[in-house]
């Protein structure tokens, strides 16, 4: 099936809306099968979709519309062919909403900007590829990929520094998984120092998910080839470890790093109330990064021994 990309993005976003036909639904799904990057733009969509619904429903200052509108005037009479607006209709929709969604969203908040995500780029890099694929009786199993060595610190602080050190350890020394090479423990810390492959690290954080709450902050410094210059991922979670441990390559695990740091920040300031709002979002580019699934990672990768964290456990202050 042959479609221009005007008419692919429509198709995504009536797909993800549920308001295809039958057979345009059985069209869309053989692309999303053959077509690693229609896959890709598939996931984006979806968590786009997934961040403005979680979003509360308020109108937006009527200035806000007014200036949203001009620029799209002003982009028309710079001469930008109709043909082209129409291959992008799908993103500028998107963006438009992501626009006026935020700017209620500051409102409530009482601040004086905007902040505006815009996910218009598709993935440098290749992500996992897609589950095997049934063709009638056979299955295509996809290719194995090789995952890239991780280096970092988990740094955790709680203020039930026992109770959370005797999970912690029981965790460890349960999961046949990962090798523990040392422990060192004083009255108010405790440092693990572990080897693993992906296995062993997914059991470790489906371990630790279920006491996440109780800590009270998390912070995954990942090693960068600056010596002494990390990036550090504030109020991480276990899918995010997730994410960006599962990269094929150095950099693009520095790149989710850096990406999920961002996200982290400015939703703390968005919470707090303390972001102020750039004026002109066109100069705003972040690129969400995809999250990936545990279990497209089972499927398509080679588990070996290519992680190597060191895990801090603090009693808060």
């Amino acid at each position: 099936m042959k479609a221009r990309p005007g008419n692919i993005e429509r198709l995504l976003n009536g797909y993800i809306d549920d308001e295809l036909s039958v057979r345009q639904q059985t069209e869309v799904k053989r692309l999303l099968g053959n077509n690693p990057k229609i896959a890709r733009r598939l996931r984006q969509l979806q968590k786009c979709k997934t961040l403005i619904s979680s979003l509360p429903a308020v109108e937006a200052p009527p200035e806000m519309v007014e200036d949203v509108m001009a620029r799209l005037a002003r982009r028309s009479l710079l001469g930008e062919e109709t043909a082209a607006i129409n291959e992008r209709a799908g993103t500028r929709d998107l963006f438009l909403r992501k626009v006026l969604t935020a700017a209620a969203m500051i409102a409530l908040l009482g601040v004086l900007a905007l902040v505006v995500y815009t996910i218009v780029a598709p993935p440098r890099q290749r992500r996992v590829p897609k589950p095997p694929i049934v063709a009638g009786e056979d299955v295509i199993e996809p290719p194995r990929i090789m995952l890239a060595k991780f280096n970092g610190r988990l740094e955790l602080k709680t203020a039930d520094f026992k109770e959370m050190d005797a999970f912690m350890d029981r965790a460890v020394a349960e999961n046949g998984l990962v090798r523990c090479t040392g422990i060192e423990r004083l009255a108010d810390k405790t440092t693990y120092v572990l080897t693993c492959g992906r296995k062993g690290l997914d059991r470790l954080l489906e371990r630790l998910d279920k006491n996440w709450a109780r800590l009270d902050s998390a912070t995954l410094f990942v090693e960068t080839d600056l010596f002494d210059r990390p990036v550090a991922v504030d109020a991480v979670t276990t899918d995010q470890i997730t994410e960006i441990t599962t990269q094929t390559t150095s950099q693009d695990t520095v790149r989710v790093a850096k990406d999920l740091a961002l996200l982290n920040d400015v939703t703390e300031q968005l919470r707090t109330g303390a972001v102020l709002l750039a004026s002109d979002p066109d100069r705003i580019g972040v690129d969400r990064p995809v999250i990936t699934g545990r279990e497209a990672i089972e499927k398509t990768t080679v588990d070996k021994p290519n992680v190597e964290l060191v895990i801090i456990l603090t009693r808060s202050n």
